[in-house]
């Protein structure tokens, strides 16, 4: 039951993540997002580090590091390009594609780590690609997305970038390594991330801006989900919390037109409930 409630409340919270920082996307320049983006989230692994493995602090291992970059570099590079897909799309149309990795990770498996994959499992991989590619051909410009088309391209930048990370995180786990130490060594990392874009904001003509509401929310719901996540997965089953959780979709598409007065037409609707009930299926089918 409380992994039920863990996973809902990540729901809740990535759905307002993704809602927030599109937001702040159109309003703050990119140096200050992402310094910010990676300040807020050193700050929020780090006391989960803190709290629950204090042992970790001040201690440095370089295979566990080693081992953890390239989920690092995965999850540095996606809340890069998160930013881009959400100023330029629709969220209500970018989301949708940027939650559908579980089909790359189907493949990455498939390919990789030669598991095996049913025939129901590729038709629905083969329905969920034609409709991203379906509903990419007839996006206009609009107040909410100055370039829809950039918009969607970095979207699938984005499902591959949390593909990769997804499929890395599976192996670590495979080891001793714990969450604890990937969000110890994630934390230095976003924390050296943060003030490499703090000197750049020093260095050139751009303003640092003070944190305000729209940045704390932004930055901070959606890792605040992950950590949720990671709670979720330790005290419920992963049969309930995944699918559970990736009901965030539908809320932000939900969340999208009522609070940023977005619209789809009919094809759009139809392909977006294709792409969200269809990677709910596959959460299913891969548990």
């Amino acid at each position: 039951m409380i992994g039920i409630i863990f996973a809902l409340m990540v729901a809740i919270f990535w759905s307002f993540g993704e809602l927030s920082y599109s937001k702040m996307s159109k309003k703050y320049d990119k140096t200050n997002i992402y310094m910010y983006t990676y300040l807020i989230r050193t700050i929020i692994y780090f006391s989960i580090v803190l709290i629950f493995e204090r042992n970790l602090i001040g201690t440095f291992n370089f295979n566990i590091l080693s081992t953890t970059l390239p989920i690092i570099f995965c999850d540095l590079f996606a809340s890069l390009v998160i930013n881009v897909a959400v100023y330029n799309g629709k969220l209500s149309v970018v989301s949708p594609i940027m939650a559908a990795y579980p089909v790359l990770d189907i493949i990455l498996g498939m390919l990789l780590l030669k598991e095996s994959v049913g025939i129901v499992q590729i038709i629905m991989v083969i329905i969920i690609s034609i409709a991203i590619i379906f509903i990419s051909t007839d996006q206009k410009k609009t107040k909410n997305a100055p370039n829809p088309i950039k918009g969607i391209i970095f979207s699938i930048i984005y499902m591959v970038l949390v593909a990769f990370s997804t499929y890395f995180e599976k192996t670590i786990y495979i080891s001793d390594f714990t969450v604890y130490d990937l969000y110890y060594y994630k934390s230095i990392v976003y924390l050296l991330t943060s003030m490499f874009f703090a000197i750049n904001i020093l260095l050139t003509p751009t303003k640092m801006k003070k944190p305000n509401l729209d940045i704390i929310k932004g930055c901070g719901l959606t890792p605040i989900g992950n950590v949720l996540y990671s709670f979720a997965l330790n005290t419920g089953s992963i049969i309930l919390v995944a699918p559970i959780s990736s009901l965030y979709s539908i809320l932000t598409n939900i969340f999208s037109r009522i609070f940023l007065k977005e619209k789809i037409n009919i094809k759009e609707k139809i392909c977006i409930y294709l792409i969200i009930v269809l990677t709910i299926l596959l959460l299913i089918f891969e548990m």
